[in-house]
């Protein structure tokens, strides 16, 4: 894959999956929860508007995670999946 330095996709350094790969229970809780996080996101007019964080708060509770925790966590998953859905908007030409 371009772009990557990763050793896993032929170069060399670290691999982002390592380099942030969450440090504490609740993290991991929230990381392995991402394909239901991803499918309670907002779409607008102009398309991916954030997550559902009430719907997210829930399915994080109902999975053990604190929602104190998941409160202070989540808002750093939705940015970076913004951040990723701008990227590749700008990949595709798309505005």
């Amino acid at each position: 894959m371009p772009g990557y330095a990763c050793a896993r996709f032929g170069g060399e350094g670290a691999c982002p999956e390592d380099t942030h790969q969450p440090e504490t229970v609740e993290g991991r809780a929230i990381a392995a929860a991402g394909p239901e996080l991803f499918h309670q996101r907002r779409i607008g007019p102009g398309g991916y508007a954030g997550l559902d964080l009430p719907a997210c708060l829930a399915l994080m509770e109902a999975q053990g995670v604190p929602p104190r925790i998941a409160t202070l966590l989540l808002p750093h998953w939705e940015t970076g999946l913004l951040e990723a859905a701008a990227r590749m908007c700008e990949r595709n030409g798309a505005e």
